[in-house]
């Protein structure tokens, strides 16, 4: 889940090759090298995985690699096809704040603006009733994970219980922010304390329809560009038509229980809900990061907290808009990333101009990523 990855790509990035316990034997082939890692990760001997698909896209680097291999389900019944879509969970994040930004590009808001301004005055009052003072909370507070909301999804056991035991129900925004009220309390005052949470991310969903007089796939779609990108294999679950002519989609479990079936509405309304592959998921890091979806020169610094954040003399917080950041204490190598609850990541390195991408079958405990990036680093070695 979303920390467990997050720590096996810090791990790699901190010790500069990596700790993987595996025998190097790397050459200069990426599409051989990468297929290798998936197939020794998924194999009999590790057990690690029961499915992997990845992309790696680096024109730095030459690389251009998407693969697969397992099976898409616990039942190993399908052998995995790396252009089966999936649930990419809080990755959906990082569309959203893109999509603040792009509306910070257009003069509708602004990233210190309160929420109060944007959200309905029915969750305004739930807030209020739930102990907070909205009107203190900001947008980039909602941004940056420090608003002080409690996380409605996994803030503790209660909400994959209940939606564990209801898998049909289907879930509306201010139910989930009433269920943030029911079953946790304010961390600290806006602004003081970092505290990762889904609440404020739906909050931001929410600003996104009502800026754009749209639904959110609406809105999505259209502020990211996603069309012109070419990610035809993406789309925001139940929210809009699913594409035409895709492969049936990967399964997704918490822990050994087949989740696949939950209505979707138990993780969409911001924080999640986008369905990809890895493909696209790498597609559109490389667009971000080549400059094709914003149209001002700074949004991408603003987003990354180069420009436009007073750190007030302190270090530059984990949290960035949207991304985690992530730097080597060795290499000084910078990346940016975001994982997802159930088994999806993706990650940037800008000095490669690289991107990766990567789906498990069942989240497990593999080595597939950092073996991947040791590999990136071994390039970038040779280059």
């Amino acid at each position: 889940m979303k920390f467990r990855y997050f720590y096996i790509a810090l791990c790699a990035l901190l010790t500069s090759c990596g700790t993987s316990q595996k025998a190097v034997d790397y050459d200069a082939n990426p599409a051989i090298n990468l297929q290798r890692i998936l197939d020794e990760e998924t194999g009999e001997k590790l057990a690690h995985s029961t499915g992997l698909s990845l992309t790696v896209i680096s024109p730095k680097l030459d690389i251009d690699f998407t693969g697969a291999a397992g099976f898409d389900s616990l039942e190993k019944d399908r052998k995995l096809d790396a252009a089966q879509p999936f649930r990419i969970a809080s990755l959906t994040k990082v569309f959203v704040a893109i999509a603040i930004m792009r509306l910070r590009e257009n003069g509708q808001l602004a990233l210190d603006d309160a929420i109060t301004q944007y959200i309905s005055q029915e969750h305004i009052e739930i807030l209020r009733k739930g102990g907070y003072h909205p009107d203190a909370i900001t947008i980039r507070q909602c941004l940056i994970h420090s608003s002080g909301l409690y996380d409605y999804a996994e803030g503790g056991p209660e909400y994959i219980e209940v939606a564990s035991k209801t898998p049909s129900r289907r879930w509306t925004r201010t139910e989930q922010i009433q269920f943030a009220m029911d079953y946790g309390k304010p961390h600290a005052a806006a602004g003081i304390e970092q505290h990762y949470s889904d609440t404020g991310y739906i909050l931001l969903g929410e600003i996104i329809e009502k800026l754009t007089n749209t639904g959110l796939a609406e809105g999505l779609r259209s502020l990211l560009k996603l069309d012109k990108i070419g990610m035809n294999a993406t789309w925001l679950e139940t929210l809009e038509p699913s594409p035409e002519g895709l492969l049936p989609s990967v399964k997704r479990y918490v822990g050994p229980l087949d989740a696949s079936e939950w209505d979707a509405s138990v993780d969409l309304y911001g924080g999640g809900g986008l369905v990809s592959t890895t493909r696209d998921l790498a597609m559109f890091l490389q667009a971000l990061f080549d400059g094709k979806i914003y149209e001002h020169e700074d949004s991408l610094a603003v987003m990354l907290l180069q420009k436009d954040y007073d750190a007030a003399g302190k270090q530059l917080p984990i949290q960035r808009l949207g991304f985690r950041s992530i730097q080597g204490k060795k290499n000084d190598i910078v990346a940016y990333t975001h994982s997802g609850f159930w088994g999806t990541l993706f990650i940037h390195f800008p000095e490669y101009q690289c991107s990766i991408a990567i789906n498990d079958t069942n989240d497990a405990d593999s080595e597939a990523l950092q073996r991947v990036i040791n590999y990136m680093l071994w390039l970038g070695k040779q280059s």
